[in-house]
């Protein structure tokens, strides 16, 4: 029974089994007994709230000095912290929710629990009727609904000290030579305390969030050059290459290693092309590295359901897998609001990733134009033991398990991974961070500049715009590999990555005032799910702007008012292939035009 409308922000629960086999205690060939799979949204119980509370500090302290005429140290010691609490309103108690359909028949007014005792709740027990919106009562409502905590805390130490110089007399025909050599030790702890029942997921609203504790560190050395092989001559107003080498040993990791070689050639003045190459790497963080199991709702569709519409194929692997004949293709194990429960967790034995990143291209500055300068640069980047859930995600689990004759059917990786009840319906897919992924992404970076004087002020007009040619992810070894770019969809890519996307800012500014305007584009997106028809396709693109202007009384104070979203952008609602909120919130502003004042003091 299922005839609530999906509402984003309203607590919701799932009582369940699904149409399981009724069960026969006396043998007189009639059931006694039976099950029914039951979605219903708690409209009674009101929204789900979030409040959050952040505080943060950071101390700098350094010295520096001269060694010699060309040889200088500057070292600093920089410790933070941040910490923070958050309330949730709006989740319901899944063990009280439980209590309160359980009826005393005794009383033929239907307002006694079988079970009166509290359980934890701050009002006795009140019996729930989930037939029909609106039929639960408040106190029945208040009987069901919890609020939550949790606390955490997030510390940072970092030592570094360098030695930069030059070679002095000793040069090339450019220059002399420029150098640095310097070592950093960091140090990552951090804490996330839950309440009770946010650990353990006895909450229906919000997902559970298990305790999450640990830290790293890493000690690098570091060093570099800087070689101006020519400078103003003719035909090479300047051409100069840099290097650099850097070793870090992270405490969980190990070792890596990093490196880079760039060089420009600037045949006059106005006009300097340039290139590199960098190997990058990066540590595992603390979340992907020590995070307990915890769930999550991603969306996705069981291949076994009336939803997946499974052929003979799929059908033999559902069976296999101990999906009951009779409710395979029906909606009996379709999954509630097209979301299904994801285990995850971290993976203390992860390995640092690594990408190679190479990029070309040019800066011109025109003379005929004073206060104008562009440059565009072209990058292909491509990661190797990319950081991923086991599988590339719940959604593509599924969908391997039960339609990939090569890597999935029963006794795969890829179907041992996906739990499920004796009635057939879903319990779970569990999921774990791994090394198992590849990433590539190229495309062009644009940026440009202009200054001029204007009204008494200075004015800067910025522009920064990146349009990406492709987006490769290959969930595992093996895997077809998806192209993301103008793409996104809970099945592959994700949060939407626009093939061409900027953002563009005019600051106005004097002795006392500044102005700011922003402009922030983010181009059309294509679901990435050809197999699916839904009801919005292709994502428009939109336009953001945002407004901020500064009074500084002098160099210590100054008060800020902006309008952020100054035009009230919607965005554009969305069914099953939304993140959250009927859209994704990350690329998409939800909350509509909204106005803040700031004020800063220095010391």
């Amino acid at each position: 029974i299922d005839d609530s409308p999906f509402l984003t922000g309203q607590s919701q629960t799932v009582l369940s089994d699904a149409f399981g086999d009724g069960v026969d205690t006396d043998n007189d060939g009639i059931d006694d007994t039976g099950t029914a799979f039951v979605r219903r949204r708690l409209l009674e119980v009101g929204p789900r709230i979030v409040d959050s509370t952040f505080t943060s500090f950071q101390v700098l302290g350094g010295i520096k000095g001269d060694i010699t005429e060309n040889w200088s140290f500057d070292g600093y010691i920089q410790v933070g912290n941040v910490n923070g609490a958050e309330t949730q309103f709006g989740n319901v108690d899944r063990i009280r929710f439980d209590q309160a359909l359980l009826l005393d028949l005794s009383d033929p007014t239907g307002a006694t629990c079988s079970n009166p005792a509290g359980s934890g709740s701050t009002s006795a027990c009140a019996p729930i009727n989930i037939w029909g919106e609106g039929n639960i009562s408040q106190a029945g409502a208040d009987y069901i609904n919890t609020r939550v905590a949790s606390a955490f805390d997030y510390q940072q130490s970092i030592y570094s000290l360098v030695f930069s110089g030059d070679t002095g007399g000793f040069e090339l025909p450019g220059g002399a030579i420029g150098m640095a050599i310097g070592f950093e030790h960091i140090e990552d702890d951090f804490d996330f305390r839950p309440s009770q029942a946010l650990a353990s997921g006895n909450i229906a609203g919000f997902n559970g969030a298990p305790p999450v504790s640990g830290g790293f560190d890493v000690d690098s050395v570091y060093g570099e050059l800087y070689l101006p092989i020519l400078s103003g001559v003719t035909g090479a107003e300047l051409l100069d290459m840099e290097l650099a080498y850097r070793s870090s040993d992270y405490s969980t990791a190990g070792s890596v290693e990093s490196y880079k070689a760039s060089m420009s050639w600037a045949p006059v003045e106005s006009f300097r092309l340039r290139g590199g190459y960098n190997r990058a790497v990066r540590a595992p963080s603390i979340g992907e590295l020590f995070a307990p199991q915890g769930e999550n709702f991603p969306s996705a569709t069981d291949p076994c359901s009336a939803n997946g519409n499974p052929d003979a194929a799929t059908t033999a692997v559902c069976i296999a897998t101990g999906v009951p004949a009779n409710v395979v293709g029906t909606p009996a194990i379709n999954l509630a609001a097209g979301q299904v429960r994801a285990i995850t967790g971290g993976n203390p034995d992860l390995l640092p990733e690594e990408a190679d990143t190479y990029t070309v291209g040019f800066v011109f500055q025109p003379d005929f134009v004073e206060g104008l300068s562009m440059s565009i640069d072209y990058f292909d980047i491509v990661i190797d033991g990319y950081v991923t859930e086991f599988g590339g995600g719940a959604a593509n689990v599924l969908d391997v398990c039960y339609n990939d004759s090569v890597s999935g059917g029963a006794g795969s990786p890829f179907c041992d991974v996906v739990q499920r009840r004796s009635d057939g319906t879903i319990e779970f897919v569990s999921l774990t961070s791994a090394n198992v992924a590849e990433q590539t992404l190229k495309g062009f970076d644009v940026l440009a500049g202009y200054d001029m004087d204007l009204a008494g002020g200075d004015l800067r007009i910025d522009y920064v715009g990146t349009y990406t040619t492709e987006s490769n992810f290959t969930a595992f070894p093996g895997a077809d590999t998806d192209d993301c770019a103008g793409a996104f969809g809970q099945s592959i890519c994700g949060e939407p990555l626009p093939q061409y996307k900027h953002r563009a800012t005019a600051n106005w500014s004097n002795d006392n005032w500044t102005a700011m305007l922003s402009w922030r584009h983010v181009g059309e997106s294509d679901d990435d799910d050809p197999g699916f028809l839904y009801a919005v396709e292709t994502l428009k693109a939109k336009d953001y702007f945002d407004f901020a202007g500064t009074y500084r009384f002098n160099d210590n104070y100054a008060v800020t008012l902006g309008i952020d979203n100054l035009l009230d952008e919607e965005p554009q609602l969305m069914g099953e292939n939304a993140e959250q909120a009927n859209t994704y919130p990350a690329t998409y502003d939800v909350f509509g035009r909204t106005f803040f004042l700031r004020a800063t003091a220095e010391f």
